[in-house]
């Protein structure tokens, strides 16, 4: 049996592995559903103080500049260009606008600098939430409390300059500590997501390696039992297991060293792969053994199958070892089977496959009466 050689070993790929394009999609979609409200809301409350007052120089200057970011955003996003260019260009539009908020709630009214102060409290919040979605967990503490800090000094500095104090506008001391316990929890929430992913990816990552093969990136023994036993756990549906060789394989150990071998190993089990459906599963079953298993095929289909896995096998030489050929067994699904019941069947024909000369597809039946391997 082939020793693997670990300087080949390469982290499986996590089941889901591909989903990075799903979460993606996912964000483009809820970005572009928050810049639709976004834009309703800015060009509602545009309309309505451009029609009614009372005359707010944020309203009517800054929410047609956030108007048209929102557009020029969503746009962006429709064409399918980076999602973090978006991203960035919203983040900076949010922190300019409650940069103008405070600055003009240093100079506003009182109970205008009030209004300005606690809309700009909730766009913090939603400032912080997409903080969290482009930065660390520490990174995007440091912008909320930056920015909250600001939110609570500017105001009332301009306050202060007018005599006034916290007890004269308690409305605004409520608005900034509501604004600051959810800052904390937003805090906490990310805190939390990032460490339960963290431990999640271990756990996936754990049971990848426990269920892969390291050489040739397929299932092992361990997950193929599982694959097995979830098909004999739903008798009457038909299935087939095919067993399948690699001929002389001693041999290119013997003429070429271990290394080649391992090379020949995970080049049989590229093409494997790439000759299956998806539902199917292949996997190594030691040495030179894969064992692919066929959910809904019954023998025929299975032979089939089988014929092709053979041919795709044996159709280009292998790098550095030439050609190689297989020997297949294949065995259907019986009634009352059990995982060893089942492989013992396609292992004698198997057998027969090699007695018969190699390089062939044999249906499970009585053992031969000697056997020989290679």
């Amino acid at each position: 049996m082939p020793v693997p050689d670990r300087r080949r070993f390469t982290p499986p790929t996590l089941p889901g592995g591909a989903g990075g394009n799903v979460a993606e999609g996912l964000r483009r979609r809820l970005y572009l559903a928050a810049l639709g409200v976004g834009a309703a809301v800015l060009a509602l409350v545009w309309l309505l103080t451009w029609g009614r007052g009372p005359y707010d120089p944020y309203v009517l200057y800054v929410h047609p500049l956030l108007l048209l970011m929102c557009l020029w955003t969503a746009a962006w996003l429709l064409r399918g260009r980076p999602l973090v260019v978006a991203e960035r260009v919203v983040f900076v539009s949010n922190v300019l606008a409650i940069a103008a908020q405070m600055a003009l709630a240093l100079i506003a009214p009182e109970q205008a600098a009030l209004g300005l102060a606690s809309s700009a409290y909730w766009m913090l919040v939603a400032l912080s939430i997409l903080s969290y979605l482009l930065l660390s967990a520490r990174g995007a503490l440091l912008v909320s409390a930056g920015l909250y800090a600001l939110c609570v000094a500017l105001p009332w500095t301009g306050l202060v300059l007018r005599g006034r104090g916290p007890g004269d506008l308690p409305e605004l001391v409520r608005v900034q500590l509501t604004c600051g316990a959810i800052l904390v929890l937003l805090y906490g929430l990310a805190w939390y997501r990032q460490h339960f992913l963290l431990e999640r990816g271990e756990r996936l990552t754990l049971e990848a390696l426990a269920n892969t093969d390291a050489l040739t990136g397929l299932p092992n023994r361990r997950a193929l039992y599982a694959a097995v036993e979830r098909l004999l756990e739903a008798p009457g549906q038909p299935a087939c297991l095919i067993l399948l060789d690699l001929d002389h394989f001693k041999g290119i150990n013997d003429r070429h060293g271990h290394n080649v071998g391992d090379a020949v190993l995970a080049q049989a089990a590229a093409r494997l792969r790439g000759a299956l459906r998806g539902t199917d599963t292949v996997g190594r079953w030691g040495g030179e053994e894969f064992l692919i298993v066929l959910p809904g095929a019954d023998a025929p289909g299975a032979s089939q199958v089988a014929e092709r896995l053979r041919r795709e096998i044996g159709a280009s030489p292998f790098a550095e070892a030439g050609p190689v050929t297989a020997s297949l067994g294949v065995a259907e699904a019986r009634p009352g089977d059990d995982l060893d019941r089942w492989v013992a069947r396609a292992d004698v024909a198997l057998y027969r496959a090699k007695a018969a000369g190699r390089d062939r597809v044999c249906v499970g039946g009585p053992p031969p009466p000697e056997r020989a391997r290679g």
